[in-house]
C-alpha cells in the first residue's frame, strides 16, 4: 500500500472513530435525559442535618422562620467555586434584603465533613447528602448550583452557580421580588 493510500485510510478511520464517539455520547445523553428522576425535596429524610452553619451576616428573620424560600447551594468541600457560589448567595441576600434562608448541601462527600469544613460554611443550615441523592436520585451534577425550595420543601426553581454576572443579576432580581412580594 502506498503512503497516500495509508493516509486516506488513517483519515477515514479517524473520522469513523470521532463519529462513533459522538454517537455514543448522544446515546448516553439521551438515556440520561430519558431517566425519570425524583423531584428534589428539602425535607428529604436522607439528608443529614449537621451543626456548624455560621449563619451569614444577616437574615435573622430568615433564620427565625420568616423565610419565604430556602436557597440551597450544592457544595463539594474540595471545590472553591462551590464556596464562592455560597458566599455570593449570602451577599445577594444581604444586598436584596431578601427573606430567604441560605443552606449548604454537602454533596459527593463519602465521609461526614469535619468540624473545620462545617465551620467554614457560613450558611443558615448545613446538610450532608450521605446517600448521594443529589446526583443519583435527583439527577443533578453541577457544583455550586442553587436549588430554591418553598416553605413546604418543594423545589421551585434551579439556578446556575453564582459568579457569572447574568446569574447574579437573575438571583438578585429574584431576591428583590421575594422581598417585595413576600413569596415565590
Amino acid at each position: 500500500m502506498n503512503p497516500d493510500r495509508r493516509m486516506i485510510v488513517a483519515q477515514w478511520t479517524g473520522w469513523a472513530l470521532a463519529a462513533a464517539a459522538l454517537v455514543a455520547l448522544g446515546a448516553l445523553w439521551a438515556w440520561d435525559r430519558g431517566r425519570v428522576w425524583e423531584s428534589p425535596r428539602w425535607d428529604d429524610a436522607r439528608l443529614s442535618r449537621l451543626a456548624g452553619g455560621g449563619g451569614g451576616a444577616v437574615g435573622s428573620a430568615a433564620r427565625d422562620g420568616g423565610a419565604v424560600e430556602t436557597w440551597v447551594v450544592a457544595v463539594n468541600p474540595d471545590c472553591p467555586h462551590c464556596r464562592a457560589s455560597l458566599a455570593r448567595a449570602l451577599e445577594i441576600r444581604l444586598l436584596a434584603r431578601a427573606p430567604i434562608r441560605i443552606a449548604a448541601l454537602i454533596v459527593d462527600a463519602g465521609h461526614r465533613p469535619s468540624p473545620a469544613v462545617l465551620a467554614a460554611l457560613a450558611a443558615d443550615e448545613v446538610r450532608w447528602d450521605s446517600t448521594f441523592a443529589w446526583r443519583r436520585r435527583w439527577g443533578h451534577r453541577i457544583y455550586g448550583e442553587l436549588l430554591c425550595f418553598d416553605r413546604s420543601g418543594t423545589l421551585v426553581r434551579t439556578l446556575a452557580p453564582l459568579g457569572d454576572s447574568i446569574d447574579d443579576r437573575r438571583a438578585s432580581s429574584l431576591g428583590e421580588s421575594l422581598r417585595r412580594e413576600g413569596g415565590s
